[in-house]
């Protein structure tokens, strides 16, 4: 449906009104921050045992603290430039919509209302940031906030929006341009909330066993420093171990990898050679590539370019972690100190007797979105403890956060894509 008005109309009637005037209170956020409040609680008097676990509704209460976090700020800002030229060497200067500043610092605004041009606004909009972004040396995905004002009729849009959100980690947030009585002097911009069946086609896709990498840097002991003297592991291993560990998964933070690292160290008795081990877990993205841009993509190549574009790049991801592991090590340990590489299919490597039960697994580590939904859902489970006392916890909740017993029972309730399977719009 065609808008009835210009995108150059719209756009000089927003600079006139400024952003303040144009966005509005959004009922959607309010119910899905009721709903978030909701599931944070979990058990009551109707339901003392609490909801079913579901990792979609952690990670979309998390996504929609930080959607409210952003329209907060964004809404009560103002518009400092239009149409503001961004100079590009040898070529057309690219032209920013809308540059503006609002108590979190600036913000970019792109604006589409035609919904054939919607397809390129995100790389349209992230092209402009990244531009003012150079302006600021060292500045992160946090520092520019990035709007989009468009329709959102298009999925590919949609799930762009929640992947720039959740895995990329930038401070993005778009609004529906609404007529509310078909004149432009009504023009409203309406807050743009995820569905819940995104939010859940997006979780079972990306946080599953099947989805990860799985790494083990085998390693001799050093006596005095870490080592297998004792019935269990003594303090100063698990000191010198764990920091081993948490160095690992600043490094894959760094690099943005969503996952985990963690310290296995087998049991003396054991026959293994090397009782020590540092772990990293990832999510390969090439594990979890978006079936219809595959499809159309592939049936244009010959099957070695098919194998080139879906599997090696997933090999060349392994090959990553293995470095970084490795790195760890050698940044971390004795000077020299040399590894040996296991590639455990993780599926398996979960649920395996050795790996949960003839040895030590401490120093737990989260990173990127796996961090986010895990440590909202132990912040669920303290939440619950308020009321009643359900969950053996800690005091502390860093203790829960990077307790092994308590991710592997995380890790065993989302690990499964769930069997029922939403159908996907189909665009024109």
């Amino acid at each position: 449906m065609k808008f009835g008005y210009t995108e150059d109309e719209v756009h000089e009637y927003m600079y006139a009104k400024g952003i303040e005037a144009l966005i509005v209170d959004s009922k959607e956020l309010d119910d899905a921050l009721s709903a978030g409040a909701h599931l944070a609680l979990g058990a009551d008097d109707d339901n003392p045992e609490g909801e079913e676990f579901a990792l979609w509704k952690i990670i979309k209460q998390r996504v929609i603290e930080r959607i409210e976090r952003i329209h907060l700020s964004v809404r009560y800002g103002s518009f400092i430039g239009t149409k503001v030229k961004l100079p590009i060497d040898g070529s057309r200067p690219m032209e920013l919509d809308l540059l503006g500043a609002h108590e979190d610092g600036i913000f970019v605004l792109e604006l589409k209302v035609d919904r054939s041009s919607e397809r390129n606004a995100f790389s349209e909009l992230l092209a402009y940031s990244h531009y003012i972004a150079q302006m600021f040396a060292m500045s992160g995905p946090e520092d520019i906030t990035n709007i989009l004002v468009a329709p959102m009729d298009v999925k590919i849009t949609r799930q762009a929006f929640l992947y720039d959100l959740i895995v990329a980690n930038r401070n993005v947030i778009v609004y529906n341009p609404v007529l509310r009585d078909g004149t432009l002097n009504s023009l409203e911009l309406q807050l743009f909330v995820p569905t819940d069946e995104e939010f859940r086609f997006f979780a079972n896709r990306l946080l599953s066993h099947d989805a990860m990498t799985c790494v083990v840097a085998s390693f001799p002991d050093l006596d005095g420093w870490y080592d297998s003297k004792g019935a269990s592991v003594n303090d100063y291993t698990k000191h010198f171990l764990g920091g081993l560990a948490g160095y690992a998964s600043q490094l894959m933070e760094a690099e943005q990898l969503h996952g985990f690292s963690y310290i296995r160290k087998y049991w003396p008795e054991l026959p293994f050679q090397y009782k020590n081990a540092l772990i990293l877990c990832a999510i390969n993205p090439f594990f979890v590539a978006d079936t219809d841009r595959a499809d159309a993509i592939t049936e244009q190549l010959t099957e070695d370019g098919v194998s080139a574009l879906l599997e090696n790049p997933a090999y060349s991801f392994t090959g990553r972690l293995i470095r970084l592991a490795q790195r760890a090590i050698g940044d971390s340990l004795a000077h020299g100190q040399r590894s040996e590489i296991d590639i455990p299919h993780w599926p398996s490597m979960i649920r395996s007797i050795v790996e949960t039960a003839t040895c030590t697994n401490f120093a737990f580590r989260p990173t990127g979105l796996f961090r986010e939904a895990y440590v909202a859902y132990i912040n669920r489970l303290h939440e619950q403890n308020e009321s009643i006392h359900r969950h053996d916890l800690s005091k502390v909740k860093g203790d829960d956060i990077n307790s092994w017993l308590r991710a592997w029972m995380f890790m065993e309730m989302c690990g499964f894509d769930e069997s029922q399977e939403f159908e996907e719009e189909s665009e024109d």
